[in-house]
């Protein structure tokens, strides 16, 4: 039994609750008793839970009847905290200022700890006892904040928004009526219970009442014998309380004195082994810091030496730049008298022309290299690709050009309509995406998903009937009020009803009052809805046939029932052909309808997408849901390869230069062999000159030894390079 999934109470957390203002208790997870003095809370704190459970706001047939069976406490009294003041059944309040109250339960699955919590919050208006209310449920456990926002505890509005906050739609519910939260907690929250047989149950689980007596509750509850003595069991319990009692405090003793000497002796160890250590460890740190001086000293000595070489090689490599600073200086006045200086102008303009047009023949060569990708498409015709060619050999023509262009144009344009189709397509398909996934997480919140314009519709008719009335009028789906005896039948009785389903209902005394605020309605949304004169169907009866589809219709309201015999009692359930044409009406499990002479199919959305009778439909609608989004996941497919083909053939090479530019790199790379050849020629005289020069001024060792250290250059003693010219500092000369 310890492995199975059971949803155990684990706390309850009360805010301004009868003369409890702030409190949470917790429970353990088998079995509680509440035990206390007479109006000490045990009767508070069970009736707090018997609203949540029972989810029943009322309270007159459970408050207090933990301690009395005539009592007649109200909500108003444990909402304000009524105490008694004096003994003529005097009494005041506690909360005498618009406050708000809190009752939340959290419930804990013995498997994997798996929270959730239910509620109500409790709205009071002092002035005037009215109280307004909303239960709630959430994931998770308890909120750390007590469901408090700073010294006060959170109204409705507050609540409400806080979940809407930090919570997703399926992982909450809120709600204002007792019924509509009773079925979702037994129903969902509480994994299915009988909502008849549970209340009557934990009624019966009650604690024992204080006004039994000692007697009658030993011989009731405890002992089979009749005939005992009281007194006598009293007097040995005493005795045997006192006894264990004793013991239970000597053990609790002796296990402090042996812990105290356990530590005693541990402490005395450790005393030992520092007093041991403390010798060597100081011994250790004496020998670490000679060591550490010892090498300081090796290390200063070490430094002297190396700084006494370091200037011996320094005053050796100034003379050796004075050498040499003298021949560079030599070398340039050489230089500057050859004419080397306009060569030198003169290649570098060369190679400046040569660079530009060398990045026009790269640009024409990555051209003809994207546009090859193009000859690998099924769209390019013959004559695109021979254009193609002729493009990366560079013989294509202005014309020719020009017809390029507007083919890979026409292509790109062909490209981009079948682009936009597809992603039109896809638009659509994510657009049913959405809405399917909408209506699913709806349906597993345990909402039955109606359509919006019903659900506004029914928001709308509680609120007027509310003011009109001044009483809570319950509204219903009609769909809500049935139920299918026979799944067979299931399908036929929820296709022919159709949007007959989705009328919303009142108790007859409030028909009336309900058709006239349906006249305030919304005409752009009105047509979808209608109301049910539930006062007039039911003063009315109808000829019901044997064998009719109303036989297998459950009403859970008997006022509804003349209705359902009109719709339904003249259809008659079918399984053939031959019996559907021997009626005036007949229908068949496969909702095959006969009808005034014509034989249809009914729209198998009305018993599929949306179907809504019964606690069933909303796992079969989730169903049929889950296949849809996997079908419409599959549709999705096919167009995004579309899309994504058509995005790699538009980012392909389309041409976008004007002809002019494509004719203005034709020119630069057919005048690009004879400008390299007269760069080529330029460098060939500079450097002829150079070296001639270097020869002619320094003999043939000099020449060769510049050759050797052409471009390099050197700074030392505040020289730097300045292409030639004195600095300030110094010249720039070979290193």
């Amino acid at each position: 039994m310890t492995n199975q999934n059971f949803e155990a109470l684990s706390r309850i957390l009360l805010n301004n609750w009868h003369y409890i203002t702030r409190k949470t208790l917790s429970f353990h997870e088998e079995i509680n008793f509440f035990t206390g003095h007479s109006g000490s809370g045990k009767s508070t704190v069970i009736d707090a839970m018997q609203i949540l459970l029972y989810a029943n706001t009322d309270g007159r047939g459970f408050f207090n009847k933990a301690a009395a069976d005539d009592s007649d406490r109200n909500l108003i009294e444990y909402l304000r905290g009524m105490v008694n003041i004096g003994e003529n059944n005097e009494f005041a309040y506690l909360r005498n200022q618009n406050f708000s109250t809190t009752i939340a339960l959290e419930l804990k699955r013995t498997d994997n700890g798996e929270c959730q919590c239910v509620g109500i919050i409790f709205d009071v208006e002092t002035a005037t006892n009215d109280i307004s209310r909303k239960f709630f449920w959430h994931k998770g456990p308890l909120w750390e904040n007590e469901y408090r926002t700073g010294t006060r505890t959170m109204t409705i509005d507050e609540v409400t928004s806080y979940l809407q906050v930090h919570y997703e739609k399926d992982e909450y519910f809120t709600t204002s009526h007792n019924e509509r939260f009773r079925r979702q907690l037994y129903d969902v929250y509480l994994g299915g219970l009988d909502s008849e047989k549970f209340p009557l149950l934990f009624k019966r689980a009650i604690p024992f009442r204080m006004n039994i007596r000692l007697e009658d509750f030993v011989k009731e509850y405890i002992c089979m014998e009749q005939d005992i003595h009281i007194e006598d069991m009293q007097e040995s319990v005493m005795q045997y309380g006192r006894m264990r009692k004793k013991i239970e405090d000597t053990f609790i003793e002796i296990g402090y004195l042996k812990e105290m000497r356990s530590l005693y002796d541990s402490v005395l160890e450790k005393d030992e082994e520092i007093r041991s250590n403390t010798y060597y460890f100081r011994k250790m740190e004496i020998l670490d810091y000679q060591t550490r001086i010892q090498a300081l000293k090796d290390k200063i000595r070490l430094s002297g030496e190396e700084y006494t070489r370091q200037e011996e090689r320094k005053e050796g490599l100034d003379v050796q730049i004075n050498d040499l600073t003298k021949q560079g200086e030599e070398l340039l006045r050489q230089i500057s008298s050859t004419g080397y200086e306009d060569l030198k102008n003169q290649l570098e303009s060369a190679r400046e022309l040569v660079n530009h047009l060398n990045k026009s023949v790269v640009k024409w060569q990555q051209t003809a290299e994207r546009l090859n990708a193009w000859v690998d498409e099924e769209s390019t015709s013959n004559q695109t690709i021979w254009d193609i060619e002729e493009f990366e050999k560079n013989t294509i023509d202005e014309e020719k050009l020009a017809r390029l262009k507007k083919s890979i144009a026409q292509m790109q344009e062909e490209t981009e309509d079948t682009k936009k189709e597809a992603e039109s397509l896809l638009r659509e398909i994510k657009k049913r995406e959405r809405q399917t996934s909408e209506e699913l997480t709806q349906l597993k919140a345990g909402s039955k998903a109606y359509p919006k314009h019903v659900e506004r519709a029914k928001t709308f008719l509680q609120q007027r009937l509310l003011q009109k009335t001044g009483k809570a009028v319950e509204v219903h789906v009609l769909a809500d009020l049935l139920d299918i005896r026979d799944e067979k039948w299931r399908n036929a009785a929820e296709g022919y009803l159709g949007n007959h389903k989705l009328s919303l209902v009142v108790a007859p005394a409030f028909a009336k009052a309900a058709m006239e605020v349906y006249e305030e309605l919304d005409q752009s949304e009105a047509f979808h809805v209608a109301v049910l004169d539930t006062e007039r169907a039911g003063e009315s009866t109808h000829e019901v046939l044997t064998n009719s589809l109303v036989e297998e219709v459950i009403v859970r309201e008997s006022y509804l029932q003349p209705y359902l015999d009109l719709l339904l009692g003249k259809v008659i359930k079918c399984e053939s052909l031959e019996d559907l044409r021997s009626c005036r009406i007949g229908i068949t499990p496969e909702c095959m309808l006969y009808h005034t002479f014509r034989l249809q199919h009914i729209n198998p959305d009305h018993y599929t997408r949306f179907a809504y009778i019964g606690k069933d439909s909303v796992r079969r609608r989730i169903r049929l849901l889950e296949k849809n989004l996997e079908a419409m996941e599959a549709e999705k497919k096919p167009q995004e390869l579309i899309i994504g083909e058509c995005s790699r053939i538009l980012s392909l090479e389309a041409l976008t230069e004007g002809t002019e530019v494509y004719a203005e790199w034709q020119q630069e790379i057919a005048s690009f062999k004879e400008r390299k050849r007269e760069r080529n020629q330029k460098a060939g005289a500079e450097t002829g000159k150079a070296e001639s020069s270097e020869c002619g001024g320094m003999g043939k060792g000099a020449g060769s030894y510049f050759r050797a250290l052409r471009g390099k250059t050197c700074r030392v003693k505040g020289i730097r390079p300045s292409h030639g010219r004195p600095s300030e500092k110094g010249r720039r000369v070979p290193a």
